[in-house]
């Protein structure tokens, strides 16, 4: 029986446009350095979750690295969730938003020396509506343009500004019942984020008050906006305004659309339309390498 620390990479081939083949020639590079088992899994989508639980549990790997976008990271932690392996990110996705929120640049060579000699810390999750987010969640303006960018043919950047063009032109604001504690909210919104972190992975600051690891969740309302500010916002160009936009720091809360449903989204991933959510802190839900001294300075 090898006596050498295993290691599981899990890639997603069709997320984002990162070459596939050089994350494989550097991780299995790095792997040799370090001294460890790699063993290498490819998503196919079709439950990929459940055999990736099976990896983790037949064979026990130390570290758990993951190359793809935000949804991929969500599904593998999921995966991962009660067990004692670590997640290490390797950005590798359309959007990045939770390496951009642990200061991975996108660097491969960065993303390997974190998941190899980084710090490891235990951060939260949230269940909405009994689904899993490891990131931000928003009902509204952003869940529609993550379905309109979905259903489009074109990636990257332009296919990014046609989408929020269309979005900008079909939005409407919705009215939203938010009940949190003792705190009963009404108000028209725009969008109602459920935010676990600080950032979306344009690198717009949405919740500046967010900390994975505190055991809390924020709730980030923006009301009605100009059209500037609006696309100000989606393309990633403008910070928290806290002139327009109301948080609400909970360990739970209850999201009731009034009149209409109201598109959702997690991590990236379009969900659909609903009239209620209910969101509840799981902390401490899975453990995940950090770059050193990234808890310091927050």
């Amino acid at each position: 029986m090898s006596s050498q620390p295993k290691v599981l990479l899990v890639v997603n081939p069709i997320s984002g446009d990162v070459n596939k083949d050089v994350i494989f020639e550097k991780v299995i590079e790095k792997s040799e350095t370090e001294g460890c088992d790699l063993r290498i899994y490819s998503t196919t989508g079709d439950d990929d979750q459940q055999t990736i639980r099976e990896m983790v549990e037949n064979i026990r790997p130390e570290r758990v690295l993951v190359a793809g976008g935000d949804g991929t990271i969500s599904m593998v932690a999921q995966a991962m969730h009660g067990t004692d392996s670590i997640l290490c990110i390797i950005p590798a996705g359309s959007a990045n938003g939770l390496s951009v929120d642990f200061g991975l640049s996108g660097s491969i060579d960065q993303a390997l020396e974190v998941a190899f000699e980084g710090e490891v810390s235990a951060i939260d999750a949230v269940s909405i509506n009994g689904e899993i987010s490891l990131h931000l969640a928003d009902i509204g303006l952003n869940a529609l343009l993550v379905k309109n960018y979905e259903d489009s043919d074109t990636r990257g950047k332009l296919g990014y500004a046609r989408e929020m063009l269309r979005t900008l032109s079909e939005h409407e604001n919705f009215d939203v019942k938010i009940t949190a504690g003792d705190e009963v909210l009404e108000t028209e919104a725009l969008i109602v984020i459920i935010a676990n972190a600080k950032k979306y992975g344009t690198g717009v600051s949405i919740n500046p008050i967010g900390d994975m690891c505190d055991g809390f969740f924020e709730l980030v309302i923006a009301k009605k906006l100009d059209f500037i500010e609006t696309a100000k916002i989606l393309a990633g160009s403008t910070d928290f305004n806290p002139e327009i936009m109301k948080v609400i720091s909970v360990e739970h809360a209850k999201i009731e659309c009034v009149e209409k449903s109201a598109h959702f989204q997690i991590d990236g991933e379009y969900k659909g339309l609903v009239t209620e959510l209910e969101a509840v802190i799981l902390p401490g839900y899975v453990r995940i390498a950090i770059p050193v001294g990234l808890r310091d300075e927050e």
